[in-house]
């Protein structure tokens, strides 16, 4: 009797699974083809990622190495090529290294516009902040003080990864420039305040005093202005005898 009770719940377990199974089992056998699908898709991925960053970072080894043989055109051919495929950091690793070839090459203005394609290829702040201040140079150093410090304001913000670097900048070309008041600010906050790398605080320091100097030798140079004399004086009439 007890075993035929247990055939019974046996058989009535078993209905249930397959009525269960019959309601449920397409959508179970959905997700498990999904979970699998997925799996393998992302294993794809990574495999596709890591096969392209290995074909990247070959193409950039041979275009450095053409830059050392001498080979410059090649050279920045081939990291305009990786500039034009390759993720935002080997792009934008490659204009740089570009903007360097093209600015050794004497071309100063395409050097300037591949870093400012840099600056906006990088997704990190630290990154493309530190392509902006490299063609802030580059304009410094050809004399376009006006344009260095039109570019500086956002690499001057507290905390920005080069605040300090451009902030000396900054105080240059408007020396340069002939802004002495901006150059003043600039170089005396660096003086003043702490966290400033002691060589930026030391140059710094430097142009302020040179600023001091040149202020005291124009005081010097320039003669005190000389009222216009009369011949005769205002109260006197000419002595006609």
């Amino acid at each position: 009797m007890v075993d035929f009770i247990n055939e019974v719940e046996e058989e009535l377990r078993k209905d249930e699974y397959n009525r269960l199974l019959r309601r449920y089992g397409p959508y179970i056998l959905a997700v498990i083809v999904a979970i699998v699908a997925g799996t393998g898709f992302l294993e794809y991925q990574k495999y596709a990622k890591d096969k392209a960053a290995r074909a990247t970072s070959a193409s950039y080894v041979a275009a450095s190495d053409a830059a050392a043989a001498g080979n410059v055109d090649q050279s920045i051919a081939g990291f305009m090529d990786i500039a034009d495929k390759a993720p935002a950091g080997y792009a934008g690793l490659s204009l740089v290294r570009a903007a360097t070839l093209k600015l050794e090459a004497g071309d100063s203005a395409e050097a300037i516009r591949l870093l400012d394609q840099a600056a906006n290829t990088f997704e990190t702040q630290r990154h493309a902040q530190l392509a902006q201040i490299k063609a802030a140079y580059i304009l410094a150093n050809d004399g376009a003080y006006s344009d260095v410090i039109n570019r500086l304001g956002p690499l001057m913000e507290k905390d920005a990864p080069y605040e300090f670097l451009a902030r000396e900048l900054m105080g240059f070309a408007a020396l340069k420039s002939g802004d002495e008041t901006l150059a003043r600010e600039q170089f005396g906050y660096l003086e003043s305040i702490p966290g400033v790398p002691a060589t930026i605080k030391e140059r710094a320091k430097q142009n302020l005093s040179l600023m001091r100097t040149a202020a005291a030798a124009a005081e010097i140079k320039a003669p005190e202005p000389v009222a216009p004399a009369s011949e005769t004086p205002a109260n006197e009439t000419p002595n006609e005898d």
